[in-house]
């Protein structure tokens, strides 16, 4: 009996690191706020889906526009998607201009973003704006330009958007190594004790 308590200790720590790691990381992966700031009267939350990025991948931006005074959401607005241009910061952006992310912008005013009041079955708060299908064709740090136009006046808000390299997804392959190892534990321990 003995025997057997160093082996299920070694799997019962194998399994609690195991599933550490993934609450740690679906913890991080779900911990997606975005990024606020105030331009003129209003006050700006973006988000992405996916929250990271990568080249050539479709993802989704998100813009919630409330009044910056009242905090009440901003409907019926006008919300532009600007080209995105690449560089290190937002002051420094326009000197890499032209790097335009959507094939579908007009050249001059940009894209409209369409204001959402639901997305599938899930309802989206008031002053939710949406563009869908966007992609980047270069890894690194893009300025990405919102103009937003309602009877509070007309504004602009720059957000960073730091696009990544494909690769592989590390947090699955762990996984399944990690689920490898603990069944390959189980599967030793049981052939021992069947001798």
């Amino acid at each position: 009996m003995n025997n057997l308590r160093k082996p299920m200790r070694k799997i019962l720590l194998s399994l609690s690191l195991l599933l550490l790691t993934l609450v740690f990381a679906t913890n991080t992966m779900a911990a997606s706020g975005g990024l606020e700031q105030d331009a003129g009267p209003y006050h700006v939350t973006m988000q992405t889906s996916p929250e990271n990025l990568m080249v050539n991948q479709a993802g989704t931006m998100t813009m919630i526009i409330k009044n910056k005074a009242t905090g009440q959401p901003v409907t019926g607005a006008k919300v532009m998607m600007m080209p995105s241009t690449m560089g290190s910061n937002a002051s420094n952006s326009g000197s890499m201009a032209g790097m335009d992310m959507s094939s579908g912008m007009d050249k001059q005013g940009g894209s409209p973003m369409q204001e959402q009041s639901s997305m599938g079955s899930m309802a989206m708060d008031p002053g939710t704006y949406m563009m869908q299908g966007m992609t980047f064709n270069q890894p690194g740090q893009w300025n990405q330009a919102i103009t937003i136009t309602s009877p509070l006046g007309a504004s602009t808000v720059n957000f960073p958007i730091t696009v990544g390299k494909s690769g592989p997804n590390l947090i699955l392959i762990g996984s399944v190594a990690g689920f490898v190892v603990v069944a390959g534990i189980l599967a030793a321990i049981l052939k021992k004790k069947k001798n």
